[in-house]
């Protein structure tokens, strides 16, 4: 899969009923060039053709390093999980947008495919995100097998599992993640992202246009999933006047703000960070002076903090496979648990 970050492809081979029995093998990351990036931040439209043709390259060269670091075949796999690239995430106007050429990778690998996760969740009157709670439930019970915590997912965008004390568990997103502070600094110094958070560190965040940006995003039609654009929009509109520094702590006291205000009141015992986000150590200490140092990294529980959306895709493709649900009311919003994801049968599994 490849987030909202646009920074280039997560994949992860998983062993799994799509049920409780979950083993994690191994994953890989393929970045974008940097060109790419450029082009992506320029115009999608635009730069279509280029764009899509290293998304699938992207893609296809994950998965190939994958099995050939694990000696595997594309044999000894039953089926792959294909997000594909978000390119538009429209909720509020029952339609998002994850590109991937499927047909390519039937003809590269032969297997059974599954793409189109959100579709049947949307069409149902759902969001179409978030679609990973369910795997991180599991892959809590199986791994940390402790309750009353979240799992908060820092990408483009940034989304929270709450898994209550009786195991249950409801998610959704929070606001905005790493989208808009890549975006400024790729813009104003041409760097991917802000490392370690050391340059919204620097700054002084501007509490009153944090406000602004929060009060905005609670404005939105849409309240349980939110289109990166969108938020960065609001992120940069409303920092536009600072100094780069100051913009950047004015969003990352937002960002931490908004996880406060939206997940506080479940009184949890851990928040434990994944994706990008939970390396910007600025935005780690802001949220531990807000929840009294209950707030950690994936790696501090033993995880893999950058593969774990992955592995959920393939968890996913198994559960879409049997025909198990993977969004609920409590999640997505739809009516009622269905399952999704279009499959994309090869010859030899029919």
């Amino acid at each position: 899969m490849s987030g909202t970050s646009f920074d280039g492809v997560d994949a992860a081979i998983i062993r799994t009923d799509g049920k409780d029995y979950v083993k994690y093998i191994d994953s890989t990351f393929v970045p974008y060039k940097k060109k790419i990036r450029e082009l992506f931040n320029i115009s999608i439209l635009k730069n279509y053709k280029i764009l899509t043709k290293s998304i699938n390259t992207s893609h296809i060269n994950a998965i190939n390093f994958l099995l050939n670091k694990n000696n595997l075949k594309i044999s000894d796999i039953d089926v792959i999980g294909l997000h594909g690239q978000t390119f538009a995430h429209k909720p509020e106007e029952s339609w998002s947008w994850q590109y991937i050429n499927v047909e390519k990778f039937i003809k590269t690998f032969k297997t059974n495919i599954i793409t189109d996760f959100r579709l049947n969740d949307i069409n149902c009157g759902g969001n179409g995100a978030p679609l990973v709670p369910i795997y991180h439930s599991t892959f809590v019970r199986k791994t940390y097998n402790k309750y009353n915590m979240a799992i908060i997912n820092i990408g483009g965008v940034c989304n929270a599992t709450i898994i209550k004390d009786d195991g249950t568990f409801i998610g959704f997103d929070i606001g905005p993640g790493n989208g808009p502070i890549d975006k400024i600094v790729f813009d104003k110094l041409n760097l991917d992202f802000d490392p370690n958070g050391n340059i919204s560190k620097e700054g002084t965040p501007n509490l009153a246009i944090s406000d602004n940006i929060i009060n905005a995003i609670q404005q939105l039609s849409s309240k349980r999933s939110y289109d990166r654009a969108v938020l960065d929009k609001i992120c940069i509109k409303n920092t536009i006047d600072l100094g780069i520094k100051d913009a950047l702590a004015t969003i990352v006291n937002c960002i931490a703000d908004l996880i406060y205000k939206k997940i506080n009141c479940f009184n949890l015992k851990k928040i434990i960070l994944v994706g990008g986000g939970r390396k910007n150590f600025t935005l780690k200490d802001y949220l531990n002076k807000k929840f009294d140092g209950k707030v950690i990294s994936a790696e501090e529980v033993g995880w893999d903090g950058d593969s774990l959306e992955a592995q959920a895709f393939a968890y996913l493709a198994v559960r879409s496979l049997n025909g198990l649900s993977f969004t609920y009311p409590h999640t997505t919003g739809v009516k009622s648990p269905i399952s999704g994801g279009v499959l994309h049968s090869y010859g030899k599994h029919n």
